[in-house]
């Protein structure tokens, strides 16, 4: 429930916030840290600066409240490789639904010019679950349009507590991939009551590499930092195997739309990539560059704009943390938009974990309290310390880049939405 505050209240706020930042109520935080640097603001587009959780995430507990989730859908997106489509809807279609006490709708997005086998294998598809959807774009307009159309219409047209969960065509699951998803919307998303507003949503494939470096994809290993914890939460987001919350998508969405305009974006500079390096492209103006992030320079990247959206917002996305680095999804490293040719022991691709059984003597989920926060180089922080790298990051935008306030409005967080 959103309550109003009245003005007089974030004074008395700021004021425990000054004497020590640690006794501020989480949901609060980052207003008590827009307050504290108040006199560094001093123009109205950063009076919408505060990322406010709706939730007190050290004293909520999911499991104890009712589950108030519309919809759990699962989203397939293809094109032109028909084996695999086939062996992953028929992953899907044998998974373990159990526990999930309505349908399971299916939908499938194919861009303009799939293949033809692509399309039959998809029109003829017998799913159990639920309703099936085929939706089929009239012309090529590539996988980040993919992404930004087609998960946007449907978030668009989803429940606010909606859950998506999307597989590209080169991907691998496990049966038990959505008792994956039960346990953990159970743990901390049972309702919007006790979700964090900053969880962007799940991961069913763990962090294993490093993307933000140079060269990029540096091997990490989650298991060195987290232990024995099942889950921990980055903010990096998920494109292998992820589910995002709807009204998070929607938000998201109202940002990308501006971003990916001119002067914001130049798409005519991903015409010719060939013999290119990522450093020379003119994507987007350097005042826009995220401190240390390869994804600065991706082209042709939905996910390049996500991870804008939330390292700025401080928002975050939760990663299983199971033995061996497995996982419930796995990209296989296909050769495509985003990969080159297929190699073997490619760091990106997981083992898949067929058994529950295998979390013998791990410890639980743990509290969303407990759970380690990683920020974009894989490094132990905090939701603080994100909040205050994405405040910073804003100041700088503001200060270095004088035709962006239209950009900052849809970045930047308004207060006025929430307290009036």
């Amino acid at each position: 429930m959103r309550v109003k505050v009245p003005r007089a209240t974030y004074l008395l706020i700021s004021m425990r916030a000054m004497r020590s930042l640690s006794i501020c109520l989480p949901s609060l935080y980052v207003l008590c840290i827009m307050v504290m640097e108040k006199q560094h603001f001093e123009t109205p587009v950063f009076e919408r600066l505060a990322v406010i959780s709706e939730v007190d995430v050290y004293s909520v507990d999911c499991r104890n409240t009712d589950l108030r989730v519309e919809e759990i859908q699962v989203h397939v997106i293809g094109w032109r490789r028909p084996g695999q489509t086939k062996a992953l809807l028929e992953q899907l279609e044998k998974s373990n639904y159990v526990g999930w006490n309505t349908s399971v709708p299916l939908y499938i997005h194919l861009d303009g010019g799939a293949d033809k086998e692509v399309i039959t294998i998809s029109e003829e598809f017998h799913w159990t679950h639920g309703e099936k959807q085929l939706d089929v774009q009239p012309k090529n307009v590539g996988l980040r349009e993919m992404w930004l159309s087609s998960l946007g219409s449907a978030a668009k047209s989803a429940g606010e507590n909606t859950l998506m969960i999307i597989f590209e065509d080169d991907m691998s699951t496990s049966s038990i991939y959505f008792q994956w998803i039960l346990s953990v919307v159970d743990a901390y998303g049972r309702n919007k009551r006790c979700r964090d507003s900053k969880l962007m949503g799940f991961s069913l494939s763990p962090i294993r590499v490093d993307e933000m470096t140079k060269p990029p994809f540096k091997r990490w290993d989650a298991t060195q930092i987290i232990g024995r914890d099942l889950a921990y939460l980055s903010v990096v987001p998920s494109s292998w195997g992820a589910a995002y919350w709807s009204d998070r998508w929607n938000e998201f969405m109202e940002f990308v739309n501006v971003r990916v305009e001119p002067p914001y974006y130049d798409m005519n500079a991903e015409e010719n990539l060939a013999g290119m390096q990522y450093d020379d492209l003119k994507l987007t103006p350097k005042e826009l560059y995220l401190p240390d992030a390869r994804s600065n320079v991706w082209p042709k990247s939905w996910k390049r704009f996500m991870v804008d959206w939330m390292y700025v917002r401080g928002l975050v996305m939760l990663y299983p943390n199971l033995p061996e680095e497995m996982a419930l999804a796995t990209t296989m490293a296909l050769a495509g938009e985003h990969v080159g040719a297929s190699t073997k022991n490619n760091p990106r691709v997981s083992e898949l974990i067929v058994s529950f059984d295998r979390l013998t003597g791990t410890v639980l989920l743990p509290e969303y309290r407990d759970l380690v926060v990683l920020d974009l180089h894989n490094n132990p922080t905090t939701f603080e310390e994100l909040a205050l790298s994405g405040t910073k990051f804003l100041k700088h935008v503001q200060a270095s880049c004088l035709y962006c306030n239209d950009l900052l409005r849809v970045w930047a967080f308004d207060v006025n939405a929430i307290v009036n």
